[in-house]
């Protein structure tokens, strides 16, 4: 784990960003608290057709009363484990 103050990262951008795309993990440390910085897709930002696809789906099967529903949290989880 690597963890910069807010100035070592500032100098060092472009080595920090190397460093985060060669797989390492970096941290950014501004008083009290500590930030991480990982790379994203622009896929991150946006729904794919295949994944709102599948949200209407789930939307549909939800309206039409095709989804499983528990009382608590223990009837899930028994439901879980007889899977």
């Amino acid at each position: 784990m690597n963890t910069l103050s807010v100035r070592q990262f500032r100098d060092n951008l472009a080595e920090s960003f190397n460093m985060v795309d060669a797989g390492k993990q970096i941290f950014i440390r501004r008083r009290d608290r500590m930030y991480a910085v990982i790379p994203i897709d622009m896929d991150d930002f946006s729904i794919s057709p295949t994944l709102q696809a599948k949200i209407n789906k789930a939307r549909e099967e939800s309206q039409k009363a095709k989804t499983k529903k528990f009382k608590n949290a223990s009837d899930a989880q028994e439901w879980m484990d007889s899977l």
